[in-house]
């Protein structure tokens, strides 16, 4: 009897969302006409923070002559910072290009830790302890194709000081800094 009962109700509470993120996306003003293929190659394109997903996703438009300017932002539930993409897609070859990026919606214990272990890096903590300032530094997500360049192709985080010409790269995998730059 208990049996039948949890499985009745276990069947009742499935969640039928098919986890599309397409439902998601917002677009500001008139949507193209060719949105629905368009939020397809998005949601192919937009890569949120490891297993995480993105709550909403807005796209703004403007058109010039055969493409379509595209800003998205995507949105974590429970991320104080959001990502942001620039996206040009061609009509002719319905071809969708991400151009740039700008990722910040990562979860605060990571955004804690990558800081904490930039901070620990000699050279980082001379500059600092240097200037004197310890600021609020923005914290970025650096995706592989670009990581690639620098180290390896993973995730990697980007720790800079706004108020100084410092940043760091770090691997939280590894809890190493990568890479350092300095204004000097």
């Amino acid at each position: 009897m208990i049996t039948v009962l949890i499985t009745s109700i276990s069947g009742c509470i499935v969640d039928t969302d098919d986890g599309t993120l397409e439902n998601s996306i917002v677009w500001i003003n008139t949507p193209p006409a060719e949105s629905g293929v368009i939020e397809k190659k998005i949601i192919q394109q937009v890569i949120p923070y490891a297993g995480m997903e993105y709550a909403n996703i807005t796209v703004s438009a403007s058109r010039d002559n055969n493409k379509l300017c595209l800003h998205v932002a995507g949105v974590l539930a429970n991320a104080m910072h959001t990502d942001l993409y620039d996206f040009s897609y061609n009509y002719h070859n319905k071809e969708l290009t991400r151009v740039s990026y700008i990722l910040e919606a990562i979860p605060e214990p990571v955004r804690g830790e990558a800081i904490g272990i930039a901070m620990q890096d000699e050279h980082i903590k001379n500059v600092l302890s240097t200037v004197g300032a310890y600021g609020n530094p923005s914290v970025k997500r650096i995706l592989p194709e670009t990581a690639e360049k620098f180290y390896e192709p993973k995730t990697l985080i980007s720790v800079t000081w706004k108020d100084i010409p410092l940043s760091a790269l770090v691997d939280v995998d590894t809890g190493q800094v990568v890479q350092v730059w300095n204004g000097d």
